[in-house]
């Protein structure tokens, strides 16, 4: 059977064919045994032809067969069936919200639209089944994939426009909720894209009234010109057997197609699981299928008629099998079935589309309403593309027009580069159905019933279904020779003259048509999502094994982000205080991570009349309360698909004193910008305060100490895992933190005395290396500790203290957390790692003389100032004393060396500031740097007043602005951390900069030191460590035993 597909415009809707015919006589027609079941047809003499009305193709797809794929119809071949009535339509739907519906039926079907439908209709010439088979035309009903029947389309008006040479078939299908319901549970217990389904087990199934199988075309309309176009990309392109050889489309119809879980079908399905009251039930899908058909048709209409307007629902989706990927993608791959295309557009598809009583005005916000995953860029773009194309309701009518009808088209025409041919229908008014009549004048009568313009209209269709070429000419007609499309963009414009005369004529495609449909092309990831296909769109869906994941396309800074990954079980209950565990298996729902992870419990530090570790919003909304359920992470990776060559990626652990800090304080878009988009960031949550750094004998005993930092273990082992699927190199991996997240950093270098398996990360930059006192997990200093929160909880009569503390409520926990660290000495923190014997086997300044490491490379950076935030200005003490209150286990000696050492330098004040900054900050670092020998690098933030934590807008400039707004210095320093996480050697940049050559810190005890001059120019320049500084540095070294570092 030589078959062509053809298509249907949304607004066409007809009378029943029965309104078109006269008797008939049964005695003539001839019984076809289709083996399930035998048909009569009916012989129709007035226009010479034999049809068959009604036959099913397809069991009935109700109860436990809806939303599933069609099977073969239960045989009954017992009885002669008469085939001479008109099947009833599908369940119907209407669109959007327009006041006047484009798709509404212009004569009533002859029944109630019922869902027991799978009907399709059959017309041959004569009264006999042709001796030589013919080629075949199926005809594919429109209307937006939610109206249309069969009874709408008089089949007599294509036999004899194609003089009696072809067998005619026209299809229905399953439309709107009944056909393309779509969501994880329908993928999971069911098939998707029912109404596609329906119309390839139609295709299957002919074979047995004089037709060509090996001559089989498509002819349809809107959706059924959408649904050409699937049937083309279907299966890859390789749909076996082969089903069509020839397509046509009249108004290609490609709205948005989503990824069958991506949000918004999966928000259409939970609309409908709502709106049945199917919401509690265990099984929602069972639950649908048990819901009557009536109700169900009703809820089809309303959902349907709350769409924006002109736009429909229900409408393919991306599953995975049938449809693999976007359409557009597929055609650009070339992955067609079928040998030759005939397509034609209206001149004005998207005007009928357009609210012209109350129209948006606005083209940027009319297009983010049409493509909701559009962001305010590729908005503002399509309003520029289109300001100089008349009015705003104009250009309204263009964007849609062109977007999902127009340039749909001429991706198909490029698909088929020597067997395609173009045409335009330009008899005004042009809209889109405009056209339908001239097919089916018995419709109605074409408003230019030319008898010359009809044949050669006409004729260039059905020629094309009898032998694959609008040349080759069934009847003589006035159209000059089409040429392919391919040459030079031709295409044939059918259209009037103003004194009513045919105007028939080649024409080259506008370039400027061109340009903008390249524009539509270039963004099909946001107007077409594809999110999960194999290989490409985006926001991919990430199976992680225990859950899979779909984050968000940020197009703005053109990234994809996953907000809000559990990379951990709740830790609560039990699991309080105990190693993170892998999160229970949830993978049967797709999880949208779009929205940032509430943080974990916070707490202040010590007395400080400011807190340098308060949380701080930095520009991000936190998007809910601290919790203790806050095991989290983001990833972000440049682009809207995975990338495929894998890319080194960051691990940023976020700074807080260990107390405070949470993932959404940082824009992970600034550090994936600074990387010129060659890197994977990762930015992690854990346990704080008394929740991940509860010390004492009875957590050894029965939990895990160091809690939030074995979080952070346990995050970077899902990393090492996981990042792979999101385009990250786990070989590649570099730790980079600030603050108490530089001195989480410090703690993984020296982590299982540098015996980490498999090793986490090759690079480790440190920004503020913070390292207070580490006790012994059991020193008489964390067990006060842990007495004094089992105190505050009413614990202390409890036989298993740890118990109790696991019952006590978070919030009264938390409060506790906040009062111990509250009474701190000023500026330091209460709950910070501890010397555990397992994880931490040793204090970190003898893991680090001993060369005990893991990592090979270091780049650390200190600012200069970083003690001055942590010391009470309005009353400082001498430096002896707050030598002590610092380091509790000093004696008098420690002390008064300390003061002597210090004495130079000034006030008490400046003399406290430099013991908190040095013996806290800027020695360890260099401590870091010894153990890394000739591998690190080091630098210095000077930036006036360079206090600890002013180098952070520097890295996250979206945090706020910073206040040396520099292009070449913000250039240089970020460019410095950058490259090195892509090379590890900041040497070796991403892109030019200002920075000198940065020598290795062993060479020289140079470091790289970046400023301002006086007159706010860059200042970055090389210098030589103060022998001075690193000698009280030698001192705090020796006295590491009692300072617990």
């Amino acid at each position: 059977m030589k078959v062509v597909l053809a298509f249907l415009f949304l607004t066409s809707a007809v009378a029943s064919l029965a309104t078109h015919s006269d008797p008939r006589s049964l005695n003539d027609a001839p019984i076809i045994d289709l083996g399930y079941a035998q048909y009569r047809g009916v012989f129709d003499p007035v226009n010479n032809l034999t049809n068959y009305l009604g036959i099913r193709y397809a069991a009935p797809p109700t109860g436990d067969l809806r939303w599933r794929a069609p099977q073969s119809p239960v045989g009954n071949s017992s009885i002669v069936q008469l085939a001479d009535t008109q099947p009833l339509p599908c369940f119907q739907a209407v669109t959007g919200v327009a006041p006047t519906n484009p798709l509404e039926t212009r004569a009533s079907a002859p029944g109630n639209p019922i869902e027991d439908c799978l009907f399709l209709n059959v017309y041959f010439p004569g009264d006999t089944v042709p001796a030589e088979s013919l080629p075949t035309l199926v005809w594919i009903h429109g209307g937006g994939y939610i109206m249309g029947g069969a009874d709408q389309y008089p089949g007599s008006d294509l036999m004899r426009e194609a003089n009696n040479e072809i067998v005619l078939v026209i299809i229905q299908y399953r439309l709107g909720l009944f056909g393309f319901l779509a969501g994880s549970e329908v993928k999971e217990d069911g098939d998707l894209n029912a109404g596609l389904l329906d119309q390839d087990f139609a295709l299957r199934w002919i074979s047995k009234f004089g037709g060509d199988s090996s001559k089989l075309n498509y002819l349809v309309r809107v959706s059924g010109a959408g649904s050409v176009l699937q049937h083309i990309v279907a299966q890859d392109g390789q749909t076996t057997p082969q089903l069509f050889r020839g397509a046509i489309t009249s108004s290609t119809f490609l709205p948005s197609q989503y990824m069958f879980n991506d949000s918004i079908p999966e928000l259409l399905y939970s609309e409908v699981v709502t709106q049945t009251e199917c919401s509690s039930a265990a099984d929602t899908l069972a639950c649908l299928r048990a819901v009557d058909a009536t109700s169900l048709g009703v809820l089809n209409n309303n959902i349907n008629a709350g769409g924006f307007f002109g736009t429909f629902l229900f409408v393919p989706v991306i599953d995975g099998t049938f449809i693999t990927q976007r359409p557009t993608e597929a055609l650009k791959q070339g992955k067609v079935n079928g040998q030759a295309l005939l397509s034609i557009t209206n001149a004005h598809e998207g005007t009928i589309f357009v609210n012209q009583v109350d129209p948006i005005t606005n083209v940027s916000l009319y297009a983010s309403m049409l493509f909701p995953k559009f962001g305010s860029q590729q908005a503002e773009e399509t309003a520029q593309l289109y300001a100089d194309l008349g009015t705003p309701v104009q250009q309204d009518g263009l964007v849609m027009g062109e977007s999902i009808f127009i340039c749909p088209t001429y991706y198909l025409m490029t698909a088929f580069p020597n067997s395609g041919w173009k045409g335009e229908f330009a008899v005004p008014p042009a809209t889109h159905g405009a056209d339908v009549v001239y097919y089916f004048p018995s419709i109605g009568v074409p408003p230019f019933p030319n008898p010359d313009f009809l044949a050669a209209f006409q004729g260039g269709f059905m020629s094309f279904v009898v032998s694959q070429d609008p040349n080759d000419k069934i009847d003589t007609t006035i159209t000059p020779s089409w040429n392919l499309y391919s040459e030079d963009n031709t295409e044939m414009i059918f259209n009037q003259t103003t004194d009513y005369q045919p105007d028939i004529h080649i024409n080259s495609t506008d370039s400027g048509l061109l340009q903008r449909c390249s524009f539509w092309n270039s963004v099909g990831a946001l107007t077409v999502s594809s999110a999960g296909a194999a290989d490409n769109g985006a926001p991919v869906i990430i199976d992680l094994g225990y859950a899979q994941y779909q984050g968000a396309f940020d197009s703005t800074n053109n990234l994809t982000n996953y907000l809000g990954i559990r990379y951990a079980e709740p830790p609560i209950g039990d699991l309080r205080w105990k190693a993170p565990q892998s999160p229970a298996i949830n993978n049967t729902v797709i999880q949208q991570v779009n929205t940032q992870p509430s943080p974990c419990f916070q707490a202040p530090a010590g007395t400080a009349s400011s807190n340098p570790y308060k949380l701080s919003k930095r520009g991000v909304d936190v998007t809910g309360d601290p919790t203790e359920d806050c095991l989290f992470l983001n990833v972000y990776f440049p682009g809207d698909v995975v990338p495929t060559v894998p890319l080194p990626t960051i691990v940023w652990i976020h700074g807080g004193g260990y107390l405070g800090g949470s993932a959404d304080m940082y824009p992970g878009s600034d550090l994936i910008r600074e990387s010129n988009n060659g890197i994977v960031l990762v930015i992690i949550q854990y346990r704080l305060g008394v929740f991940g750094f509860l010390p004492g004998s009875e957590v050894k005993a029965n939990g895990a100490l160091n809690a939030g930092l074995l979080d952070q273990n346990f995050a970077l082992r899902w990393v090492h895992t996981h990042i792979s699927k999101f385009g990250g190199d786990p070989s590649k991996v570099t730790i980079w933190g600030e603050s108490a997240g530089a001195g989480s950093v410090l703690q993984h270098i020296v982590a299982e005395d540098g015996q980490t398996s498999p090793q986490l990360f090759r690079g480790a930059i440190t920004s503020s290396s913070f390292l207070p006192s580490q006790y012994m997990y059991n020193d008489s200093i964390p067990e006060s500790l842990y007495s004094e929160v089992v105190s505050q909880a009413n614990c202390s009569s409890k036989e298993d203290s740890l118990a109790c503390l696991r019952e006590v409520d978070a919030t009264t926990l938390e409060n506790i957390n906040t009062a111990i660290n509250g009474a701190g000495f000023y500026g330091l923190f209460v709950f910070i790692p501890v010397i555990d014997g397992s994880f931490i086997t040793q204090r970190p300044t003898e893991s680090l003389k001993q060369g005990k490491v893991n990592g090979k490379a270091l780049l650390s950076v200190t600012n200069t100032n970083e003690g001055v935030i942590f010391v009470n200005e309005t009353n400082p003490m001498n430096a002896s004393l707050y030598a002590s209150e610092v380091f509790p286990r000093f004696g008098p000696q420690e002390a008064n060396v300390t003061a002597r050492l210090y004495a130079p330098f000034g006030s008490l004040f400046v003399q406290d500031e430099l013991i908190m900054g040095e013996s806290i900050f800027i020695c360890p670092t260099y401590y870091l740097l010894n153990a890394f020998q000739d591998n690190a690098w080091k630098g210095e933030f000077a930036i006036p007043p360079a206090t600890h934590g002013n180098d952070v807008p520097y890295y996250f400039p979206s945090i706020e602005p910073p206040p040396f707004n520099n292009t070449d210095f913000l250039a240089a320093f970020q460019g410095g951390f950058l490259s090195f996480v892509v090379s590890q050697n900041p040497n070796e940049k991403i892109a030019p900069t200002v920075t000198p050559y940065w020598e290795r810190y062993a060479r020289g005890n140079t470091e790289m030191v970046f400023n301002q001059t006086e007159s706010n120019q860059t200042d970055i320049h090389d210098n030589t460590t103060s022998k001075y500084l690193l000698e009280r540095c030698k001192f705090w070294e020796g006295v590491g035993h009692l300072t617990a570092q």
